[in-house]
């Protein structure tokens, strides 16, 4: 399955997708290497969403969870945002 077809696997099947914006339109070195640290300090295999460039040019980078508290712990971590604001 192609990288974008398992992404969108990914978010169908994971309840909570979390979004993270960056700068230019690569994941910075240090913040992919504390999101992996996170994953693993949680005994998590990420789970990778699309990436999103927004008319603005503006990219986010998404994540999946199972789990609402897990997701949320995501969000205050790294000033994400859930990709449906009413959670």
């Amino acid at each position: 399955m192609r990288r974008n077809g398992r992404a969108m696997a990914n978010e169908a099947k994971h309840p909570y997708v979390v979004e993270v914006a960056v700068a230019g339109d690569a994941l910075d070195i240090e913040l992919g290497r504390r999101i992996m640290r996170f994953h693993k300090s949680r005994h998590l295999l990420p789970r990778y969403g699309r990436r999103i460039k927004t008319r603005r040019g503006q990219f986010y980078y998404r994540w999946c969870f199972f789990d609402l508290l897990i997701a949320r712990a995501f969000v205050e971590e790294f000033g994400a945002k859930f990709s449906k604001p009413d959670i």
